[in-house]
């Protein structure tokens, strides 16, 4: 009796590098999606900054979700008193907006508009990524 073996490691890794890249993209879009209307808004601009990154490396799949505006991660963890880790400045300080006019502040709460958009779907993502991997091989 003959037996062949055949391998097939390099076409597996393959079709799951595309399971992930397709299921991280729809992943992706739903946080996105969550995120942008969690978003506080003022004029619109930290919402419409959001966006997302998917970057294949070899076998590894990373996606991103964020804003590359600086202030983004301020509105995320609140500043001054209100800093979620307590390194804040103390004691309020004073600032001049574009207009001239002058306002006292303790800095902002956190708002959380990035974790939020993440923990509320969750489970979804977790499903959308065993779905994209039963799809690719069920029935073998």
């Amino acid at each position: 009796m003959t037996f062949k073996l055949i391998d097939n490691t390099s076409k597996v890794k393959k079709q799951m590098n595309s399971a992930s890249e397709r299921g991280m993209k729809k992943a992706l879009l739903i946080i996105e999606s969550a995120v942008k209307s969690g978003t506080p808004v003022l004029t619109g601009g930290l919402r419409d900054s959001i966006n997302h990154t998917l970057k294949s490396i070899g076998a590894s799949v990373e996606g991103k979700v964020g804003t590359p505006l600086k202030y983004g991660i301020y509105v995320e963890f609140g500043t001054g008193e209100h800093a979620e880790n307590g390194a804040g400045r103390q004691g309020g300080w004073m600032y001049q907006d574009p207009s001239g006019k002058w306002y006292f502040t303790r800095g902002q709460k956190a708002q959380k508009f990035m974790r939020k958009g993440f923990r509320q779907n969750k489970d979804k993502v977790q499903d959308i990524l065993e779905k994209e991997y039963s799809a690719t091989f069920r029935g073998g």
